[in-house]
């Protein structure tokens, strides 16, 4: 089974912090030694429908949408599902499913210490 996946963020009017998401999206495919394809939900391109119809076109039969989210908020539990509804109709057949977004987890936590830490050391 073809197996796609997206890093799904936000997007902004400024164009260096949409660069940060294909940044990231770039990494966790180097780690994970597979394509991995950014997209936005606002304010940038390729937005998700376009993404995940992209996807099917090549074959995918499974598509995981990472939402690069720190919270369970309106977007992640609500606007990204609403955003790909259609498209859930038109191929039934395709496995959509929605990794968990990033959360209040430990790793969250030293990231955040560590950029405190930098802003004490200066």
């Amino acid at each position: 089974m073809q197996t796609e996946i997206i890093i799904l963020g936000h997007g902004s009017r400024i164009p260096e912090a949409n660069y940060q998401l294909i940044e990231v999206a770039k990494k966790v495919a180097h780690i994970l030694d597979r394509t991995v394809t950014p997209a936005f939900m606002f304010h940038g391109t390729p937005d998700l429908p376009s993404v995940v119809i992209e996807k099917i076109l090549i074959g995918a039969k499974r598509i995981i949408i990472m939402p690069l989210f720190l919270f369970l908020g309106t977007y992640v539990s609500k606007e990204i599902h609403e955003r790909i509804k259609k498209i859930r109709t038109q191929f039934p057949q395709i496995d959509i499913v929605f990794a968990k977004e990033l959360g209040a987890d430990d790793i969250i936590a030293n990231l955040a210490c560590s950029r405190i830490k930098e802003t004490i050391g200066t």
